[in-house]
């Protein structure tokens, strides 16, 4: 072998061993730059959830649960939901075309979920479910999520007949 192929192979194995490394190097810079995203997705998110939850008036934010007491329907409060709506489908939107990690999205989804599912959002829904007719998937969404509770709150209304009726024994002599 002569010197000008023996310098041929070593030229060549560190032009395979720089690919290499330079393939490695690009697919770490992605992967940060992934995560970085993310991060940065996720507190923006934060911030704009904190800034709408904000915007309820008076107790609006903590009465959303209550079932005895609920939030009279007024511009306001509708305006509130809808912004909250609209940041939902914007994190849903980034979620379903795999521009956010499934793992932010998981911190998120339970949230959404309890917030749909309050009797203060299955109220405002059908007033606002036009606002977002272009982002069908969306609307299936909330609708999906939404008759989960209802299921939940059959289901529960069943298993408690089922046991009223374990107890029934007829009238007592």
């Amino acid at each position: 072998m002569t010197a000008l192929e023996i310098f041929d192979i070593v030229v060549n194995s560190l032009t395979f061993v720089s690919i290499l490394i330079a393939a490695f190097s690009l697919w770490q810079s992605s992967k940060y730059n992934r995560r970085q995203w993310n991060f940065n997705a996720f507190t923006h998110y934060t911030k704009r959830y904190d800034d709408i939850m904000g915007e309820f008036p008076g107790q609006g934010y903590t009465l959303r649960f209550d079932l005895e007491h609920q939030i009279p329907s007024n511009r306001e409060v509708r305006l509130a939901v809808l912004k909250y709506l609209n940041m939902t489908s914007e994190e849903y939107y980034l979620w379903r075309d795999k521009y956010l990690d499934d793992k932010v999205w998981q911190i998120w989804l339970p949230e959404i979920k309890r917030t749909l599912q309050t009797p203060l959002f299955q109220r405002e829904w059908p007033n606002l479910k036009e606002e977002f007719k272009t982002y069908e998937k969306f609307s299936e969404f909330v609708e999906q999520i939404q008759s989960e509770v209802v299921l939940l709150t059959q289901s529960k209304q069943s298993r408690r007949h089922r046991r009223l009726k374990v107890f029934d024994h007829g009238p007592r002599h």
